[in-house]
Parts: structure tokens; sequence; C-alpha cells
């Protein structure tokens, strides 16, 4: 499964010049933990976060003193606060391996971008509801996606989001790898096998 297939899109973006309110209005009402943050033309210069907007917001009790602390004044703009250096996604990633990176880095959501412009957003929800889909939803789809490239030459089982193919044509490498593949970019799709070759009946 790619990127592509299982990302929120279009993203909500905001520009440099958005205050840090706004941009926490945002996050709060979309119950989003992070933003891209874009240039005029949609390129990504970084993100704002939950902990970005919050950053000298509430400040420290000063009856608690720390020594060499000294008070900040918090950013006004998101251009104030934005994170630069962040890890990114491209559409056709795999998705499995964006899991593998967002777990092992703490990561909550990676904004997807495509030549420079940004596609979208993964995030853990998106990636439980592709888990989540139901195996008749993934069945169907994978049905039809093989049905447009060879007709009816596959048959589809499919439990608990791990999906089996079978054909009497299943020698045939080309479209073993092809079938594979197709199926595999099914939302909700787990892994993708070939079971054995099915005989042909005797006198077909």
């Amino acid at each position: 499964m790619r990127v592509r297939e299982l990302m929120s899109a279009p993203a909500v973006v905001v520009g440099c010049g958005v205050t840090v309110k706004e941009a926490s209005r945002l996050l709060d009402d979309g119950g989003f933990t992070m933003l891209p943050v874009v240039d005029d033309v949609g390129r990504l210069v970084g993100v704002v976060g939950e902990a970005d907007v919050l950053a000298d917001r509430l400040p420290p009790d000063p009856r608690l003193p720390v020594p060499g602390r000294r008070p900040r004044r918090p950013g006004r703009l998101v251009g104030d606060v934005v994170r630069r250096d962040v890890l990114t996604a491209a559409p056709g990633d795999n998705a499995g391996d964006l899991l593998v990176v967002m777990r092992e880095g703490g990561l909550r959501s990676i904004p997807v971008v495509e030549d420079g412009v940004v596609a979208g957003v993964v995030t853990w929800r998106d990636l439980i509801h592709a888990f989540a889909r139901p195996d008749a939803d993934i069945d169907a789809d994978v049905r039809r996606r093989l049905a447009l490239r060879f007709g009816d030459r596959w048959a589809v089982r499919v439990d608990d989001g791990d999906v089996v193919l079978t054909s009497e044509h299943a020698a045939d490498v080309p479209d073993r790898s092809l079938a594979i593949r197709i199926a595999e970019s099914v939302i909700g799709t787990a892994r993708c096998t070939i079971a054995a070759e099915v005989p042909i009946a005797a006198g077909t």
C-alpha cells in the first residue's frame, strides 16, 4: 500500500504570516497534531504543532525561580515558531515503511510532499483507518481493480486483511507480480499471496 492511498488530502495548511492564535484554533477545531507551513505557492516551509504554538504561552510560576532562566516573549506569527527541519514522505512511499519511521521516531503525523508542494498529511488515525477497514470492502476493491486489468482471471479471498489470490494462470510469473502489486495497493490490505495453482479440468 502506498502513502497516496491513505493520506488525508488536501491538507489543511497555514502560511508564515498567520497568527499563532489562528493556527491554534485550526489545530483545535480539526483535532490536528500538526499543520504544514507553506509559502505563497504551496511549497513546504516547515510545520507547526501543538508544542510550537504553546511555547512560552504558559509562563512558569514566578515564585519558583530557576537559575539562569530568562523570560522569553512568545512568537506572534507562525513564522516565529515554525520548525523547518522536517521529515516528509512522498505519495509513492510504502505505507509500511512509513509506519516504522513514525513509530520509531515518535511522530504522530508527517506531511506528504510531491515536487516540493504539500500533497497531504499522514497521521496515526489514517493508518488505523486503513487497518480497520472491513474485509468485505477490501475484497470488493481488490476484485474490481484486478478485473480492470485481468478480467475474471483471479479469484479473491480476504481474511483479516490478508488477501489470497487464486488462478489457473498463477504460474504466469509477470501476471503474479502485477496482481500482487494491484492487491497490495488497496487500502486495508495487510499482505497478498498467491495460492497453489488451480488444476484445469480435463477436456477444457
